[in-house]
């Protein structure tokens, strides 16, 4: 009777320690895999961070790719980049019905955000005004003939760049 007794404790003892050993197997899986997920979050944040920028540029340049409708100048004054410290993006702003004179849209770098108001040319607005478009801590933009140069300095001061043509109102690209 006592070695029934004992051999049945055993037999306990080892599921037990089996279940034990499962367990234990399952949280070393879960811890591993949680940090795996982790650095995955991360890496997708900082891959998205880095493109996010540029790439709002680049689509907000090939929508108003018509001829004559992009300037790089400053906030202040679209013709002359040198008027004010602020590097602006000018895209003429484009209705239903066609071209509306006067009308820009301004894409700038002001006070830790990439920006965007639509305004008249001399409407008087003030940097401060644009809507908050992206956390950056820069942005430059240049324009050398038909090449519009981005240069975006993320949240974590890396910089994303982009070179992208205005392809519009020139017969070097098949338009007459």
């Amino acid at each position: 009777m006592r070695k029934e007794t004992t051999a049945h404790h055993m037999d306990g003892v080892y599921v037990l320690l089996l279940f034990a050993v499962f367990a234990g197997c399952i949280l070393l899986v879960l811890l591993f895999g949680a940090s795996a997920y982790e650095k995955l979050v991360e890496r997708d944040q900082a891959a998205y961070d880095s493109r996010t920028g540029v790439q709002y540029l680049a689509a907000k340049v090939r929508h108003s790719d018509s001829a004559d409708h992009i300037f790089v100048g400053s906030f202040s004054d679209r013709t002359d980049a040198d008027a004010d410290e602020i590097d602006t993006l000018y895209l003429q702003f484009v209705g239903e019905e066609g071209e509306v004179p006067g009308y820009y849209t301004k894409i700038y770098y002001y006070d830790g955000y990439i920006r965007e108001v639509l305004c008249e040319e001399n409407g008087g607005l003030a940097p401060e005004d644009g809507n908050e478009i992206l956390a950056s801590q820069g942005l430059r933009i240049e324009r050398d003939g038909d090449l519009l140069s981005f240069a975006v300095t993320n949240e974590d001061g890396r910089e994303s760049t982009l070179n992208i043509a205005v392809r519009s109102g020139g017969e070097e690209y098949g338009q007459k």
